[in-house]
């Protein structure tokens, strides 16, 4: 190194230090700045101040359950400043954090803060807890929620709602499906008495086709589940494909055995109408 960058690395050196000297002189009684003393005293100024969100929670709870709303809500803007929406996140929060289970799970989930804290309580208690004690929330661990801004963290719940809502949606209109084709099939069974091998032939197709939407519709809740674990994966440097495979494979292996067992082509026939059929015609 030469003399130049010798003296640039001390002057920039020296100002660093004199820097710390006039930050800890205003802000720190003086002392010598040390950064395991100060995340320490980080730590525990934010589980205070959770602590006294909580104790906030439960003052507003008394008071609501002590004035009527017109003069609660004067209290709550006037007196301390919080607006009703602040006001009903915060009361949720002290309730659902007062059973035993969540009392539980409170130390580890009283280290994300406020913000994120509050974020989770859209999710079920069962979900939050397991969270806690090392589970996962929609792929999530909790040194993941740790490491994400609120907004990340805002925005990846919503993304696992929406995903789970349009599975939900798929999985109904499936369901719908084949009630419609069920009952056409009780409707039509029931009206024929003697029925011709054409109607037999339909009923039979119906049945079928009844079973095959429902197998596609369990088929189709393996989507967001999949989406879930690439997710993961890719956020984890893990890999998931081979069990996604070995899924998908034993689910073709089954189609595949019941292929064999009927003596089924690859294609359908290009004419599968039976002569007995024709016959009847």
């Amino acid at each position: 190194m030469s003399d130049m960058m010798k003296q640039e690395t001390t002057v920039v050196s020296n100002q660093a230090a004199l820097n710390s000297v006039a930050v800890m002189d205003q802000w720190g009684n003086g002392e010598v700045y040390n950064e395991d003393r100060w995340v320490e005293r980080a730590r525990q100024a934010a589980r205070q101040a959770m602590e006294g969100m909580f104790e906030l929670g439960r003052a507003l709870i008394i008071l609501k359950e002590h004035t009527d709303h017109g003069r609660f809500r004067d209290i709550a803007e006037s007196e301390l400043g919080l607006h009703t929406r602040e006001v009903t996140r915060l009361m949720m929060a002290t309730r659902r954090f007062a059973t035993p289970q969540m009392q539980k799970a409170a130390p580890k989930l009283m280290n994300l803060g406020k913000s994120k804290l509050l974020e989770l309580l859209v999710e079920e208690d069962e979900a939050v807890v397991d969270l806690a004690d090392g589970g996962e929330l929609n792929g999530h661990s909790l040194d993941d929620v740790e490491r994400m801004s609120v907004r990340e963290l805002r925005q990846a719940l919503r993304d696992a709602r929406d995903e789970t809502d349009a599975a939900r949606k798929v999985s109904a209109e499936k369901d719908t499906k084949i009630n419609d084709l069920s009952e056409k099939l009780a409707k039509k069974q029931s009206s024929v008495k003697e029925a011709k091998p054409s109607d037999v032939a339909d009923e039979l197709k119906m049945s079928m086709g009844a079973i095959q939407v429902g197998i596609e519709s369990q088929i189709t809740r393996l989507i967001p589940v999949f989406e879930q674990m690439m997710a993961h994966a890719e956020a984890n440097g893990m890999d998931h494909s081979p069990a996604m495979v070995g899924c998908l494979n034993q689910i073709i292996r089954d189609c595949e055995s019941l292929r064999e067992q009927f003596v089924l082509p690859q294609q359908p026939p290009v004419d599968a109408v039976p002569e007995w059929f024709k016959a009847t015609e």
